[in-house]
């Protein structure tokens, strides 16, 4: 039962959904029909859309060339205005360079103007120097300003020059031997600066020493006769040139001879001279005594030894004995004691060597002694003259710088009077040294050719007969050896 009714009722839903299936897809193709003119539409609209994008691109696209060209045109004219600036700034500061160069260097020649103008002509161009100077300080922020005065001060010292080589006669002042103050006629030609006296009672060479003031100081030449003042008055006549501007006249004043210059040592500078005379005397007695001592050649010792030899005793000590010196004196004790046993020869010609060792050598450590003593006496003067010369300071003060120094070059003769008498002595001790060294080298030669000659004894000779125990030589050198 249940079976039919699910049967029956399953059959009026199948007939129900046949009967409304043809609706829907009416509906659903008519909705396809609307969609498909709506695509259509868009389509359209969608290619209207896009062909208007594109004609915006190649728009822009044309905009974006032509605003990437003018970028590039003003990127070029940049870099055109930068290297320009670059440029410019460079020869700006290469003008700034030569104007500070300009600048300093005629800066420079007005300062070395002034310092090498002679004391008598600061009295015409110091001021406007100075004045020049002072007018460029002012006008550094003004550089054309400071450029003039500068220049201003090159053509003064090109005037100077020219006025200077021609002769240059002004009135001025000048101080009489440095102390007093006087006026009169200056006259400049070249280095050389003539001064004379109005009333012509003073006349001669101006120095180019500075004097602390605008005058300069003027020594006067003997036997001139006047001609300075008539030059300096008339501008015609001779003059005396001196082209160190006084120094001349100076230091002819203060030259010194040898013996002056010794006494200004003093005690210990007479002390050093004299102890190197008496090693200069000592050195030729010693040069002479060691050139003079005889030593017996090689031909003599051989003529005495064969005496020896042969059993002419009395003619070897004739030989011997003619032999003058110490050195004959050797060879003789070597002949008494030739025959006795080596060891008695040996130490008999090295006691006489001992005694002749000392003789060729004496005097030489005084030559030491000097050469070592003299510098530290020399220092000791020198100390001594310092001393002196600070005590004059205290006394006196140091305003005088010339007084301070000659006191110094006063205190150093020691030092060098000192040396010159070491070093020469030392050089003389070292060959008389190396000359008695080899004289005794030749001695000890000639005493070693008589104890080798020992050894010839007995050659050729028959043995003596053995007599008896005899006392034992430790000298087997000396054993006579049969043929």
């Amino acid at each position: 039962m249940s079976r039919i009714i699910r049967n029956t009722l399953f059959l009026g839903l199948l007939s129900s959904v046949l009967c409304h299936a043809q609706s829907p897809i009416e509906s659903a193709k008519a909705d396809l029909d609307q969609a498909v003119k709506e695509l259509g539409a868009t389509k359209g609209e969608y290619s209207d859309l896009r062909r208007a994008l594109y004609r915006d691109i190649n728009r822009l696209d044309d905009e974006a060339l032509k605003l990437g060209k003018e970028l590039r045109d003003l990127q070029r004219e940049e870099e055109r205005r930068q290297a320009t600036n670059k440029t410019l700034e460079r020869e700006v500061e290469g003008r700034k360079t030569d104007f500070n160069y300009s600048s300093g260097i005629l800066a420079q020649y007005s300062k070395a103007l002034a310092s090498r103008l002679h004391p008598a002509e600061n009295q015409i161009y110091l001021e406007k120097l100075n004045t020049l100077d002072q007018k460029a300080a002012s006008a550094v922020d003004d550089p054309k300003l400071e450029l003039a005065e500068r220049i201003k001060a090159l053509d003064l010292g090109i005037d100077r020059i020219g006025e200077v080589a021609g002769g240059h006669r002004f009135d001025g002042k000048a101080l009489r031997n440095g102390s007093e103050s006087v006026e009169g006629k200056v006259l400049v030609v070249g280095p050389s600066v003539f001064f004379a006296q109005k009333n012509g009672d003073f006349e001669g060479v101006a120095t180019y020493a500075e004097t602390g003031t605008m005058m300069p100081t003027v020594v006067a030449i003997k036997g001139s006769d006047d001609e300075i003042s008539k030059v300096v008055m008339e501008g015609k006549g001779e003059l005396p040139f001196d082209g160190t501007m006084g120094k001349a006249i100076e230091v002819e004043a203060a030259k010194e001879g040898l013996w002056e210059t010794a006494e200004k040592g003093g005690y210990v500078g007479h002390a050093i001279l004299g102890l190197g005379l008496i090693s200069f005397i000592i050195a030729g007695f010693k040069v002479w005594e060691v050139s003079k001592f005889k030593v017996p050649s090689r031909r003599e010792l051989n003529q005495i030894l064969d005496d020896l030899l042969s059993g002419n005793k009395e003619s070897a000590m004739r030989k011997a004995a003619a032999i003058p010196g110490e050195a004959g004196e050797m060879v003789q004790i070597g002949v008494k004691n030739f025959h006795e046993k080596r060891r008695v020869l040996e130490e008999s010609l090295f006691e006489k060597m001992v005694t002749i060792k000392p003789h060729l050598e004496r005097f030489l450590p005084f030559l030491a002694l000097t050469a070592a003593a003299g510098p530290l006496m020399g220092l000791l003067g020198t100390v001594l003259g310092i001393i002196k010369t600070f005590q004059a300071m205290a006394l006196y003060g140091s305003g005088n710088t010339k007084n301070f120094t000659t006191g110094i070059s006063e205190a150093l003769i020691t030092t060098a009077e000192g040396l010159i008498v070491a070093i020469p002595v030392l050089v003389v001790h070292g060959l008389l040294k190396s000359m008695c060294k080899a004289k005794f080298g030749e001695i000890e030669g000639a005493a070693i050719a008589l104890v080798n000659g020992t050894t010839e004894r007995g050659k050729g000779k028959p043995q003596p007969e053995d007599d008896g125990p005899e006392e034992p030589d430790d000298d087997i050198d000396l054993v006579p050896t049969s043929a």
